[in-house]
């Protein structure tokens, strides 16, 4: 199966990549960063140079593929969550969610592929009794998550709503490993170091 992963050289890209190479699928990573080449070719992906925000790069790029399966793990994120860190990057890595994913979208619905899953949040539920499950909306009333609770809800909507394929939203918590992307070790660092998640949600339907 062609699968094509936005944001291959995060965190989480890094070792989606790794595990659907090992699956033995035909996958593609897309990134911006030239240094990310040789990266993604170590991991044994075939490497699509392109910014999520160049529309026109984003198209050809997935024409190239043209992939049964689109990953979006499109990210900006600091290398430590510090309060002040993350309030620097948080428009950038806004903008590169919305805008840069919703060219990712536009260009996998054009070329058509069948799934499209992104990268959601778990964080914003509301409290309350029992476990939280999908049917429940993501809640913030103020401040700073109520804006970051409205992009995560923009990424679902969008993609549970488009037209031709199927959307699949996966609502992150914390996942811990031993490697965050900036190299370090310890549980502060836990962007993610285990992919079996998006591997099921790709192995629903296809096998």
């Amino acid at each position: 199966m062609n699968v094509l992963v936005a944001g291959a050289t995060g965190a989480i890209g890094r070792p989606l990549i790794s595990a659907l190479v090992s699956a033995r699928h035909n996958v593609f990573g897309m990134t911006s960063s030239k240094p990310g080449l040789q990266t993604l070719k170590e991991d044994g992906a075939e490497v699509l140079l392109a910014s999520a925000l160049d529309a026109q790069a984003v198209d050809a790029a997935i024409k190239r593929a043209r992939p049964e399966v689109v990953i979006d793990e499109l990210t900006s994120l600091p290398k430590h969550y510090t309060p002040d860190e993350m309030r620097a990057v948080a428009e950038r890595d806004r903008k590169l969610r919305l805008e840069g994913g919703q060219n990712v979208l536009n260009a996998a619905r054009a070329t058509g592929a069948r799934r499209y899953i992104i990268q959601s949040t778990g964080f914003y539920y509301a409290p309350g009794p029992g476990l939280r499950t999908k049917q429940i909306r993501l809640h913030a009333t103020r401040g700073p998550r109520l804006s970051q609770r409205w992009t995560y809800t923009q990424l679902e909507n969008r993609t549970l709503g488009a037209q031709g394929l199927e959307g699949v939203a996966l609502r992150y918590g914390f996942f811990y490993g031993p490697v965050h992307g900036s190299g370090q070790t310890g549980t502060q660092h836990i962007r993610c170091w285990n992919s079996g998640i998006q591997l099921r949600a790709l192995d629903r339907e296809f096998g």
